[in-house]
């Protein structure tokens, strides 16, 4: 007997799914796709619990006729190739003819479409890969298509389906993405009933960039333009100053395709070189126009991904392109500013952290320590000066109570065998964590309340994964709550936090807390916005602070809780005993 049997076409149906649909962010995403291939100016969506009991897509498009409709849910049927040529030739979004299908079998499916100047329109539907029959329906001229119960028939995968937050984080990141790409569409978002996204059109790229992003950003786009033989591109990139710890603020778009590609990522990366600090990464806005012809997408089911004929003369254009733009601006000047130290020394041991640190204070020391004469370098004039015209910058009141800050930054305490070098905002940080984590074990956490509302705006998807937090931010002591459809307005804030800057710890949540760790493990979330919390709210590196605030600070650093390592991993302290003072002094 045989052992290689034929599918049945539901399983077939099925695997291919599993390829093209995800999640609900997947679903919508072929539907956009459909709609703008469609010459759509309006999309509508309508979705229910973050697209898992609803995802509806509606547009003003060309719309389908009869025939059309009855063949939309038939796998491989597509009006967007005719010959194993033009797949050398996709001017489309959409041309394999699997995602309609892919949807029908893996939910409960329907499409209503009436062609532009016809006066009624068809409706079909299906369930589950069943196909049901089709009939004539009233609708406007476009086509809707809906998908309920996403998963219903495969239970494995939706139980992989995240919170609805995290469903609609994604859902708004694939919104944004397509509104970038086509601004003169307009865009609108509704879950629940609730209009969470209305993106009306814009004029051009940069004008829908600042709708989304805000005003802040729109100020400090840097134009993008260049044009060579079957390759143009044109957008906005941000200086230097404004970075992300990921590549999530990159978006690129091929032919109107939002993609992915490691050469190009090359690329910005290789402009940006020197001008970041290590893992952050630029903010771009990137629009290639190639010959469909020099571009291969039929690569990938999701087609992110591509293959240029020519990848080399991409890279170079790509690169060429930002380069020219980020050194020909008045941004240049602050550039150089930003980028990183000739000799930084990144992942270095704790011990050649010593080594170097010795090296380097050997003349500071002598100077200061052995004359008793403690300087103090002034930002601005870029001189030194005695303690006559600085403030306290070295205390004795014991035998081993000695203390100086340099550089606003570190704490220099003499102990008994040796000195300490403490980093002020490291220590601070780990004294801030424990103290506000008792606070919360014991409930006594205080809250200072705002006399005015700080209003912060955000992108449509950072929105919706800051209310996703709403819960654990109350209970941490910061109250936020909706003010318009993507901005928040803090309320108060925890009280031992008195100098944090709120705006600065909303970055930070979004910067190390993604969507998809929001889950049901409050602990491990709480955990880590009190470790984000407490970096904030620390006290700064060239902060200068008073005589009081030090001894605090030393003080608190004698409590067993506070360990040598800031909850980021960094060492709080550097301790060197006087023997190696000597060997560094050739006194041994």
């Amino acid at each position: 007997m045989s052992k290689i049997k034929v599918l049945p076409q539901t399983v077939v149906t099925k695997i291919a799914a599993g390829e093209v649909i995800e999640r609900p962010a997947s679903v919508l995403k072929e539907l956009i796709e459909n709609s703008i291939d469609a010459d759509a100016t309006r999309i509508e969506v309508q979705l229910e619990d973050g697209g898992k009991k609803l995802i509806k897509v509606s547009d003003n498009g060309i719309g389908m006729d009869r025939d059309d409709v009855e063949l939309a849910f038939v796998s491989h049927a597509t009006s967007k190739l005719w010959s194993d040529d033009d797949l050398f030739s996709i001017n489309t979004l959409g041309f394999r003819g699997e995602a309609l299908p892919s949807v029908g079998a893996v939910s409960q499916a329907r499409i209503i479409s009436r062609p532009r100047g016809t006066l009624i329109g068809s409706e079909i539907q299906i369930e589950g890969g069943n196909l049901h029959k089709i009939k004539e329906k009233g609708a406007p001229e476009g086509t809707q298509v809906e998908a309920r119960n996403l998963f219903y028939n495969t239970p494995v995968r939706r139980k992989f389906l995240k919170s609805t937050h995290t469903e609609m984080a994604h859902i708004s990141e694939t919104v944004t993405r397509f509104a970038l790409a086509y601004p003169k569409i307009h865009f609108s978002t509704v879950n629940n009933g609730k209009n969470v996204l209305s993106l009306p059109p814009t004029k051009d790229l940069k004008e829908r960039i600042t709708t989304i992003f805000g005003d802040e950003m729109g100020k400090v786009l840097i134009t993008i333009n260049s044009k060579e033989p079957n390759v143009s591109i044109y957008g906005y990139v941000l200086p230097p100053t404004y970075n992300r710890p990921n590549t999530k603020m990159q978006f690129v778009f091929l032919n109107g395709r939002y993609i992915r590609d490691n050469i190009i990522s090359h690329a910005i990366n290789a402009a940006y070189l020197n001008l970041l600090m290590s893992k952050r990464y630029p903010i771009v806005f990137l629009s290639l126009q190639v010959d469909n012809k020099e571009v291969d997408v039929n690569v990938h089911p999701t087609k992110i991904e591509v293959r240029f004929k020519n990848a080399g003369l991409i890279h170079d254009q790509v690169y060429s392109a930002l380069h020219t733009a980020l050194t020909g601006t008045e941004f240049h000047s602050s550039l150089k500013a930003t980028s990183l130290p000739e000799h930084t020394n990144i992942g270095t041991s704790s011990h050649e952290k010593k080594e170097s640190v010795m090296k380097s204070m050997s003349d500071f020391f002598s100077r200061s320590l052995e004359n008793k004469t403690p300087y103090h370098k002034d930002e601005h004039k870029q001189t030194y000066f005695p303690p006559s015209k600085t403030e306290h910058l070295f205390k004795r009141e014991s035998a081993f109570t000695s203390y100086l800050q340099i550089h606003n930054s570190y704490i220099v305490e003499e102990t008994t065998d040796g000195l300490n070098i403490i980093d002020q905002h490291a220590l601070h940080e780990i004294v801030l964590y424990h103290e506000i984590w008792e606070q919360i074990k014991s409930s006594k956490l205080l809250k200072q309340n705002l006399l005015i509302p700080e209003l912060i705006e955000l992108t449509p998807r950072d929105y919706v994964t800051i209310m996703s937090l709403k819960n654990e931010l109350d209970t941490l002591g910061l109250e936020i709550e909706e003010f318009g459809k993507s901005t928040i307005a803090i309320r108060a804030h925890p009280q031992i936090l008195r100098n944090l800057d709120c705006r600065e710890l909303i970055q930070g949540l979004l910067e190390e807390i993604d969507s998809d760790e929001i889950k049901s493990d409050t602990d491990s979330i709480l955990r880590k916005i009190v470790k984000i919390m407490a970096c904030k709210g620390a006290v700064k590196s060239g902060q200068r602070l008073s005589s009081q605030e030090i001894q605090s600070l030393l003080e608190k650093k004698k409590d067993d809780t506070i360990t040598s390592f800031c909850p980021h991993g960094r060492p709080t302290t550097l301790e060197f005993k006087i023997s190696e003072l000597e060997k560094q002094f050739k006194r041994k």
